[in-house]
């Protein structure tokens, strides 16, 4: 799946214009090299890697392989010696981006409170983004306040706190209308479970603070929300802000300059955000295809499958909220009456990933039903993409979403939240992108998942539109003046939160006696026109009758859109019939 791409790794906005250098090379020539290393992986390097083996090759040999394809390219983030390695490994990489590193004074506190106030929950790093101390504080303070729906859960300690060097609990929230015997850990639960986990990565912070403004959206809504008060009454949601939590205390001491650290705190002896294994290359379902068996490499896969005790401590949870419903090979499917999803949130790239991420030549015994529900989450988000991660990106094993399917038969899903390029791309989006682009696109997938929890393999349904949004049309009929001035028609949104779809339909109807005259343009309510239709002298068809697909992501939605269309030739008239948007 081609993806365009410039990663963003450094702050949005004019920062990033002052502090960021983008080289690039013109076709045919080498990209110029790097001359001195930033701190942290500061290089993105464009390599040729079609699916197959050029792609598992490249994991193969422990590069930081980001979750985004563009073509037959991969991407590897590095420092300046990065580029060097990969040609030595006979891989052909150019520099597609190199940023300089900022300046940053690292946040007063660093390891976990003893007790949680004001001033923890107030603890941010980069613009607002919550600290470790600040999530585990809402979590506090939400099962406070909401006693009849709350419970906060300390289901294992992080390495570091394993070996007495600070290091947190790791912690959970199940939110439920609670009744007798909700949220026990058992895995008998009278309600199904949709469990959403942030973090797991620890540089993907849009994932953490997705899982902070989802249990807020569901605490908040009870009983005046009807959707959300019917989700709470009859499922429990179960919630990881952080699932490595030692990790994201690495990222947080960059202030605002994030470190790019991936991997948990367990390792010693290499340079900067590179200690460390994989929690998604862990697991012992497919352990070893698509990582490294180097420690500093950023895919390490740790001694041994299951080996980390953030790992071992989620796969016990999950054995305690799930019962086991699948035994067999890859192809035996659970039953379909199996309740529960499991989400793991990453980012980015705008896909949703599901079994088998080990290889894609194996379909689960439920693809079909995992492939229907990515589709309508996809759908939801606007369009992104979809399928194995081997379809669109490449194999990868030891991920905690094969492992959830393979032993205990739980739809499980992988969902890369974030565009590659723009100041709402990359690893590291702005802040204020959170509330304009990502929750908007996020939270309706959250809602139609957490009501699929019930019956995930019992068959799919189209999903609703976002509230307020959905198909809007202008039916009134516009005279084309022939050879004369553009004539427009309007359609004014309202209601819908946040940006438009990439994948936005447009669907225009024209009479006209030879539509090669006609210049169609979508104007949006800021101005931008966007090209639908040019004029050819070559097409004397009558008529347009055609659904545009038009990438409208840096739009807001609501406001005032125009189609504006023009006869640009003699001889021959027409009208605006009818147009739609749909959000």
């Amino acid at each position: 799946m081609a993806r365009q791409r410039r990663a963003v790794l450094t702050a949005a906005g004019a920062a990033v214009a002052a502090g960021a250098l983008l080289l690039g090379a013109l076709p045919g020539q080498a990209a110029p090299t790097p001359t001195a290393a930033a701190a942290g992986p500061a290089y993105i390097y464009r390599v040729h890697a079609p699916l197959g083996k050029a792609a598992q090759d490249l994991l193969g040999q422990g590069f930081d392989v980001l979750e985004t394809r563009d073509g037959q390219d991969l991407f590897v983030a590095g420092d300046a010696s990065v580029g060097d390695r990969l040609r030595r490994g006979g891989f052909s990489a150019t520099v597609d981006q190199v940023a300089q590193a900022p300046q940053w004074t690292p946040p007063a506190k660093r390891w976990q409170a003893n007790s949680f106030g004001a001033a923890e929950l107030a603890d941010t790093y980069y613009g607002g983004y919550r600290t470790v101390n600040a999530q585990y504080a809402h979590l506090d303070a939400v099962a406070q306040q909401y006693p009849a729906l709350a419970t906060v859960v300390d289901y294992g300690d992080s390495w570091r706190k394993t070996q007495g060097a600070g290091g947190y609990d790791l912690r959970a929230i199940c939110i439920t209308k609670k009744v007798s015997g909700d949220c026990a850990r058992t895995p008998n639960s009278a309600k199904p479970r949709f469990f959403v986990m942030g973090q797991l990565h620890a540089r993907e912070i849009t994932t953490g603070d997705v899982a902070y403004r989802w249990i807020d959206e569901l605490v908040t809504n009870y009983g005046t929300n009807t959707e959300i008060t019917s989700i709470l009454d009859t499922t429990e949601i179960w919630v990881v802000p952080i699932a490595n939590p030692d990790g994201v205390d690495i990222v947080q001491q960059g202030g605002n300059s994030p470190v790019l650290q991936r991997k948990n705190a367990h390792g010693s002896g290499c340079s900067t955000g590179y200690n460390g294994v994989d929690l998604n290359r862990n697991t012992s379902s497919g352990y070893g295809t698509g990582s490294s068996s180097s420690p500093c490499d950023e895919t390490y896969r740790g001694t041994a499958a299951n080996s980390e005790a953030e790992t071992k401590a989620l796969q016990a949870l999950w054995k305690e909220l799930y019962p086991d419903r699948r035994d067999g090979g890859m192809s035996v499917p659970a039953p379909a009456d199996t309740k529960g999803i499991v989400l793991s949130m990453h980012s980015y790239s705008n896909l949703v990933l599901f079994p088998w991420g080990s290889t894609s030549a194996q379909k689960t015994g439920n693809d079909a039903s995992l492939r229907g529900m990515a589709k309508d989450m996809a759908q939801l988000a606007g369009g992104w993409g979809y399928g194995q991660p081997g379809e669109v990106l490449y194999n990868a094993g030891g991920s905690t979403d094969d492992w959830v399917y393979d032993e205990l038969g739980v739809a499980s899903f992988v969902w890369e939240i974030g565009n590659s390029s723009g100041s709402c791309g990359g690893f590291l989006p702005a802040f204020s992108c959170q509330q304009s682009t990502w929750w908007p696109k996020v939270k309706p997938m959250l809602l139609y998942s957490a009501k699929k929890a019930a019956n995930p393999y019992g068959g799919t349904t189209p999903p609703p539109p976002p509230p307020g949004c959905g198909k809007k049309t202008n039916d009134a009929d516009v005279a084309i003046p022939d050879a004369g001035a553009a004539v427009t028609s309007s359609i004014t949104v309202s209601g819908c939160a946040g940006n438009a779809p990439a994948g936005t339909p447009v669907e225009v109807h024209i009479k006209h006696t030879w539509r090669g005259d006609v210049v169609v343009d979508l104007v949006a309510p800021d101005g931008t026109a966007y090209r639908l239709k040019n004029s050819s002298a070559n097409d004397s068809a009558d008529n347009v009758d055609t659904t545009y697909t038009v990438n409208l992501s840096s739009e807001a939605m609501n406001g005032t859109w125009n189609l504006k269309v023009q006869d640009v030739a003699r001889y021959d008239t027409g009208n605006i019939d009818s147009w739609s948007l749909t959000f």
